[in-house]
């Protein structure tokens, strides 16, 4: 399968640290959205170690809202250390750049994560400063987001060593 790269919004370009997330929106590239993931990020040092079948068994739905919630942790905010404060405070123009960023899954996108809050459904906190996950790459801590419609993969992943 050949990936075709969709294009990320402007802004989201240079909002995510590449020495510890990784972001991809792609177009869709079968029935199995996990084969698109499986497939966007083996291109990744760190996760291409990332197993078909825990990426299968470990990631829950989120809601849109909280899939807003999770890029802000994955582009700001250490996993170790936990998410930057000002990611509980407002900030306009970086809410609307991941709405946006979301939005560009397309029509009827669902969201899903291995952040272990996911399994608290709508009450899941996913800027506590403590949480488990399903730990995914060879790394120390890893969380991702993947969203997901008939057109386009979207793959937010930050991973952190300690």
């Amino acid at each position: 399968m050949t990936i075709r790269k969709a294009d990320l919004p402007p802004c989201a370009r240079g909002r995510f640290d590449e020495r510890q997330a990784f972001v991809a929106l792609v177009a869709r590239g079968g029935a199995d959205w996990r084969d698109t993931v499986m497939e966007v990020i083996q291109g990744n040092p760190v996760l291409r170690q990332v197993d078909r079948q825990e990426l299968r068994d470990s990631l829950l739905e989120v809601s849109p809202g909280q899939a807003v919630e999770l890029a802000g942790l994955i582009s700001v905010g250490s996993l170790l250390y936990g998410p930057c404060v000002s990611l509980r405070a407002p900030d306009d123009e970086r809410d609307a750049c991941l709405r946006e960023l979301l939005r560009a899954v397309g029509n009827g996108a669902r969201f899903f994560t291995n952040h272990g809050h996911a399994e608290d459904g709508e009450e899941g906190d996913f800027l506590a400063s403590s949480f488990h996950a399903n730990v995914l790459a060879a790394t120390t801590i890893d969380i991702c987001l993947v969203g997901v419609s008939d057109e386009n993969v979207l793959v937010l992943w930050r991973f952190e060593d300690d």
